[in-house]
């Protein structure tokens, strides 16, 4: 499963990354939202790895609908990705389940159920997918022609994947408008979270929400707009472990290489779950920062 895709200098890094485990064909791809910064590339992986029982799944909405100045800006490719996607499925005999369109309710009655194999084909675990956000009351009215749109993480898809009860939450960029109607009991559970929109205070409350089995979170960074945000990096590094795909030093971002992966294999047991982690690049650990105190505070 891909979800998103971002491409720099010609270079795609999932697509890598896929090639290293052998992967030629996906199963599942989620389109989050149509931003620059999570679009690129992700037709041309639909094209080279796509099969007839390939599950493409993206926000309800009419991508004509995009401001113009929105579409000079933050989603100039957004139109000639779409096409490209619908042009690989529009006439495609098992089209009705191939493309996905999400519009959820922030709980978990839209849902899609798929089985994981071992390699041999002998054994699986039920794996069970649960969409969440965007919540249809907000968005559905900019699923028809016409109705211009100017706030596209206002789409974003957010899931939650879960495997024998571990809940991993994939955020998108769902900001509270559409995060504040996820069912709380939901968020209460989640054990790993791809921290929505590059951890920014317009995502807040899902770390604000998050419950007493959370252990892990990964975040991005977004830099031209100052992200992420300190306050809510140290809410979940205070509640479990936080990973980022660049790592902060002295308040200024020091690349030492120029990408940050971190990758979690996860070991599923009937005794236990163990979880090994690997950072690549300029990725790493998020811990608070400890403050010098004053003399005055002694």
């Amino acid at each position: 499963m891909v979800i998103d895709s971002y491409e720099k200098d010609n270079l795609n890094f999932t697509r890598k990354v896929l090639s290293k485990h052998h992967v030629d064909k996906l199963d599942f791809v989620c389109w989050t939202h149509p931003h620059y910064d999570h679009s690129p590339g992700i037709d041309s992986l639909i094209k080279d790895m796509f099969h007839e029982n390939i599950v493409i799944f993206s926000p309800k909405f009419y991508y004509g609908n995009l401001m113009p100045d929105l579409l000079n800006s933050e989603s100039s490719r957004t139109p000639e990705i779409f096409d490209n996607i619908w042009n690989q499925v529009k006439d495609h005999p098992n089209f009705s389940e191939i493309w996905r369109t999400i519009s959820a309710n922030g709980d978990a009655t839209h849902s899609y159920q798929l089985q994981l194999l071992t390699e041999d084909g002998l054994s699986h675990k039920d794996i069970c997918f649960y969409f969440l956000t965007p919540i249809g009351s907000r968005t559905d009215v900019f699923a028809t022609k016409g109705n211009q749109f100017g706030k596209p993480n206002e789409l974003s898809v957010s899931f939650i994947l879960s495997i024998d009860g571990y809940d991993f939450f994939f955020g998108g960029d769902t900001e509270n408008e559409h995060a504040i109607g996820i069912n709380k009991e939901i968020v209460q559970g989640l054990r790993w979270i791809k921290v929505p929109h590059h951890c920014s205070l317009g995502a807040k409350c899902i770390a604000e929400r998050i419950g007493p089995k959370f252990d892990y979170a990964a975040s991005t960074v977004y830099k031209s707009s100052n992200l992420p945000k300190e306050e809510v990096q140290n809410i979940y590094a205070k509640e479990g472990i936080l990973h980022m795909t660049q790592l902060e030093e002295n308040h200024e971002y020091k690349l030492l290489h120029e990408y940050g992966i971190i990758q979690y294999d996860y070991h599923f047991a009937d005794d236990e779950t163990v979880v090994n982690i690997k950072t690549y690049g300029n990725a790493g650990q998020y811990f608070i920062k400890k403050t010098k105190r004053k003399d005055s505070d002694e």
